[in-house]
């Protein structure tokens, strides 16, 4: 019988994350939620641009006569990921979700990636399609852009959501992340017989797309790259944003340290904090409990 003094030390953060490598290894998991991952967003228009070596696949939801909001989403991820996230935001706006260089449908491109170039490539999008002003909802890497429009578009973007997110690498919990693909030196290729079961499920991800190749090439480019893949805004950088920014943050969080986005708040000049209870961090946006009350949060700010 197990004694309730060796319960107290079992780590059972290793056992879910154990579990589920069991699962994606022999039940065939991986495929099933790699299946969800692609389900296709309603009355989604798919559309792309090229300019200076890169491509660029966004979608287009919801009524144009409706307020512009561009939505961007996580480190690995892809728009599509987010389909009941986006189809709640096409209710009221007209959401233009565009998959981040090297993500997604998205290539590469041939210049040094930055978040400066980030910003760019939004503005390059709803230049295209004639958007002068706009909103702008990102997760997780998404708010890396959005900081990046506030700093150097500020006059484009109206107001902004910054949903489990951080300003510079310091945020990120490489505690929690480092037998995954996170740590100090930057990303881990799912190489040498590691777990990386992240990046083993997003490979099936990716399979499913058919854009295996490319999303081999652009985890090079995040390994290459190391810690530089990561935001590196100062105080003051955050303390001269102006927008309006409704900073959100996922009280279980497994990526980023929820206090930095709490001080990241605090931080900017006109922002408003909602911490949502027991959200984890991609779950804050996948899962209907949660997409709820977050979507709440966004009708009543925007």
């Amino acid at each position: 019988m197990i004694s309730i003094l060796s319960i107290k030390h079992i780590n059972f953060k290793k056992i879910v994350r154990l579990t589920l490598l069991f699962c994606f290894a022999f039940t065939g998991c991986t495929s099933f939620y790699a299946s969800k991952m692609l389900e296709p967003i309603e009355n989604a228009k798919m559309s792309h641009i090229s300019y200076q070596g890169v491509t660029l696949h966004y979608i287009e939801v919801g009524e144009k006569e409706n307020p512009p909001l561009i939505f961007l989403h996580g480190i690995l991820a892809f728009t599509q990921a987010y389909s009941e996230f986006i189809e709640r935001l096409a209710e009221r706006y007209y959401v233009i979700g565009i998959d981040m260089r090297g993500h997604g449908r998205s290539s590469i491109g041939v210049e040094r990636y930055s978040h400066r170039l980030a910003a760019d490539d939004v503005i390059r999008v709803a230049d295209e399609l004639g958007i002068d002003k706009f909103h702008v909802v990102g997760h997780s890497a998404g708010g890396f852009a959005l900081l990046s429009i506030a700093k150097y578009y500020p006059d484009r973007m109206i107001k902004g959501v910054s949903i489990a997110s951080l300003y510079n690498h310091e945020g990120i919990d490489f505690n929690e992340n480092a037998d995954d693909y996170l740590t100090r030196d930057g990303f881990m290729d799912n190489r040498n017989d590691r777990n990386n079961y992240t990046l083993k499920f997003f490979d099936s991800v990716y399979d499913k797309m058919g854009e295996r190749e490319k999303f081999d090439s652009t985890k090079k480019v995040m390994v290459d790259y190391g810690i530089s893949m990561f935001p590196s805004y100062e105080i003051s950088d955050i303390k001269e944003i102006k927008n309006p920014i409704l900073v959100i943050v996922a009280e279980k969080d497994q990526r980023v340290k929820p206090a930095h986005t709490i001080e990241m708040s605090e931080l900017m000049q006109d922002s408003q904090l909602e911490v949502i209870k027991g959200a984890p961090h991609f779950g804050i946006v996948k899962r209907k409990r949660h997409i709820d009350i977050v979507v709440e949060h966004i009708f009543k700010f925007l």
